[in-house]
């Protein structure tokens, strides 16, 4: 059995490859087999956030071109997560939708996809041959306003959004950001997960290891577990003893 789920975002910056690494390895916790895949060719990150070698042999591009097959084009993780990496790329390259669909038939699992941000035609290939759609925004009109283009899209491809959620990331409650409500009634569909940024998730992307195995018990390794457990219909609860970690990491300066 064999489900893609996209992880998009109306715009860079939002934090989608985070949610898309930890989300990933969460899934992979749990006993999920997972497959990770950067479709964001001109901008690919995911390589990056998982200290992956940023331009590799075996990538997207590889199976896509035929030099290697889906199988070969799999980098394993340090972590044991199976990755399929982009090469960078200066521009855009169009992927042929045929190649793509062969690519995803010889995998299994759950397949998350690290879709490339806003509106282009790769992005319409991906949510095509999606089962689930993840869109990643910040709780700013920018950042909404864009995310509202992509529901657009998922509702026109495939005629409701009902495997279509919102994961709103940097959920700082702080002035001058739209509320959840506010969020929700703009995109039509429920927000699932509120991922904060906390100073544990901006030193793992800087040390490129994904927060949850940064320090599992900061505020935003728990909420991409619960999402994880939320998409896979599991029960998660948080460690009793996690905020004390958390106060005992303040001490030591982590």
């Amino acid at each position: 059995m064999r489900k893609v789920i996209s992880v998009v975002s109306g715009k860079g910056g939002v934090g989608k490859t985070a949610t898309t690494s930890n989300l990933a390895l969460a899934l992979q916790e749990m006993g999920e087999k997972v497959i990770a895949i950067d479709c964001d060719i001109a901008g690919s990150n995911l390589a990056l956030h998982l200290d992956l070698h940023p331009n590799p042999e075996r990538s997207l591009q590889s199976a896509l071109e035929g030099t290697k097959n889906a199988i070969e084009a799999i980098t394993l993780h340090s972590t044991g997560l199976m990755v399929m990496p982009s090469r960078h790329a200066i521009k855009d390259e169009i992927m042929d939708y045929e190649k793509f669909k062969k690519i995803l038939d010889r995998l299994d699992g759950i397949v998350l996809i690290d879709a490339p941000p806003g509106l282009n035609e790769n992005l319409h290939t991906i949510i095509d041959l999606s089962d689930e759609v993840i869109v990643v925004t910040n709780p700013e009109i920018p950042a909404v306003a864009d995310a509202i283009k992509i529901v657009e899209v998922v509702k026109k491809k495939k005629g409701n959004i009902e495997n279509c959620w919102c994961v709103l990331a940097k959920a700082n409650e702080v002035k001058h950001q739209l509320n959840e409500g506010e969020i929700e009634m703009a995109l039509e569909i429920p927000i699932v997960s509120k991922i904060p940024y906390d100073k544990d998730l901006k030193r793992s992307i800087f040390e490129r290891v994904p927060v949850i195995r940064y320090n599992p018990y900061s505020l935003s390794a728990i909420e991409y577990r619960k999402l994880a457990a939320w998409l896979i219909n599991q029960n998660y609860e948080p460690p009793k003893y996690a905020s004390i970690a958390r106060f005992l990491g303040k001490i030591r300066g982590r």
